[in-house]
């Protein structure tokens, strides 16, 4: 696999689970213009992403708990993805 292939791979991941930037989508929709076969690729991360999330008893969280978690990820702007983004990203 080359650097476009990891790229464009990365670019679906970040997408199917929601942490893509919006810069990130923007290079995506370019991507999937020039390749249709990378839908395929979204598709298929996005069907891992639901089939992981739906082996997974819910949980009942309080709401000062929940609060506590979304203002963490907003400080954190993105946290691990981010840096991410940041290793794959293209120098």
């Amino acid at each position: 696999m080359n650097e476009e292939q990891e790229r464009a791979e990365l670019l679906a991941a970040l997408h199917a689970a929601g942490a893509a930037s919006e810069e990130d989508e923007r290079e995506l929709e370019a991507l999937l213009a020039a390749d249709p076969s990378l839908v395929e690729v979204v598709k298929d991360f996005q069907d891992s992403i639901a089939a992981l999330a739906s082996s997974f008893d819910p949980l009942e969280t309080p709401s000062k708990t929940l609060a506590n978690i979304q203002q963490q990820i907003a400080k954190e702007k993105g946290g691990i993805l981010r840096r991410l983004r940041g290793w794959f990203s293209k120098s």
